[in-house]
This record gives C-alpha cells, sequence and structure tokens, in this order.
C-alpha cells in the first residue's frame, strides 16, 4: 500500500529534520512556493516517497504514519475479496494554539484509479485519530478503512477548511510506502 500526505491551499509545509537520538530515520520534503503570484495555474507534480515513520510538518502539526496492520476484529468483517487496513496515524501540535483534527474531513484513501474507499469501523483499531491537539501536546490513534485485497492506495491527509484563491497552490505530496503486517 501507498500513503500520500497532501498538504493544499494555504498550508504551511516544511521539513522536519531528524533528532540525534531518534530511532527512526525521518525524510520530508518541502515545496515552498512564491504566494505573490497573479493567476493560479496547477503545475502537476510528482509525489515525494516517504517510509512508515516518517514526519511532515503540516502548518502547526507534524503528521506522522507510524504503521499500518490488517484489522483482524471479530464483529467488524469486510467484504468478500476485501480487507480492513489500519493506519496508524498521529499529529503533534508544535505551535501556539489548540489545534482540531478529524480524521473523518482530513484524510481519506484512493486507488491509483482514483477510487476513494470509505472509513470503516474496526474494534481492534487503537486509539481515535479524532479531537482537540493541545500545545506540544500529540494525538495518536488508528483509522479503518475498506479496500479491495489486491489495490495500491494512497492514504491523504489535508486540510479542507483552507480555500483556494488565485494566488495558492498545491505546496507539497508526500507518499508513504507501507504493507499491513499479515
Amino acid at each position: 500500500m501507498v500513503f500520500i500526505l497532501v498538504g493544499c491551499g494555504e498550508a504551511n509545509i516544511s521539513k522536519v529534520e531528524p533528532t540525534p537520538d531518534a530511532s527512526q530515520s525521518n525524510t520530508t520534503v518541502a515545496q515552498n512556493e512564491d504566494s505573490s503570484k497573479e493567476s493560479f495555474t496547477p503545475t502537476p507534480r510528482a509525489p515525494e516517497l516517504f517510509n512508515t515513520g516518517d514526519s511532515m510538518q503540516f502548518n502547526n502539526l507534524i503528521i506522522t504514519v507510524h504503521g499500518i496492520r490488517e484489522s483482524k476484529g471479530e464483529f467488524f468483517k469486510p467484504s468478500e475479496g476485501n480487507i480492513i487496513p489500519l493506519v496508524d496515524v498521529s499529529a503533534e501540535n508544535t505551535g501556539s494554539e489548540e489545534e482540531a483534527i478529524s480524521s473523518i474531513l482530513q484524510s481519506e484513501v484512493v486507488d491509483e484509479d482514483g477510487f476513494k474507499y470509505n472509513q470503516t469501523i474496526a474494534e481492534d483499531a487503537k486509539g481515535s485519530f479524532d479531537g482537540s491537539v493541545g500545545v506540544g501536546r500529540k494525538l495518536r490513534g488508528e483509522i479503518a478503512y475498506e479496500v479491495p485485497k489486491d489495490v495500491s492506495v494512497e492514504f491523504i491527509f489535508s486540510d479542507p477548511f483552507k480555500k483556494w484563491t488565485s494566488d495558492m497552490e498545491v505546496e507539497v505530496i508526500c507518499c508513504f510506502t507501507a504493507s499491513p503486517n499479515k
């Protein structure tokens, strides 16, 4: 599975440098656009590839996809030919104000043909990636989706609250590559 983080509109996205004592290697990408451009002309960009555990600064949040595993729940089973991957993601607030996270509004999975797959319920999902993140705090949880077994999907984190105007462009697209532990 391929996971992608997308920053759009006025999002301020920048590089997160690894700390000397970090147990995982962090690879990040940032592309700052000149916001003084007169007309909006979207420019297609190839996604940057990241590994599970890499982090990305997204406005005042550091978003990290820690891993993905397949749900083994007893009560909520996928349809025939599907699986329920659980995406383990966190957001750390590095800003000066509380931040709101909504997995329904800010994350999705899509396949290479553009089909979007819905979130579902998995009783073995840990935590919840929904709620308020206080200054200096972290929110972590697993998000469940139902997807076909043999499809590659991209996990997209974005900010739907930003409005598009003529002087904004997509700033960065980041991919996370992982596969569920079976």
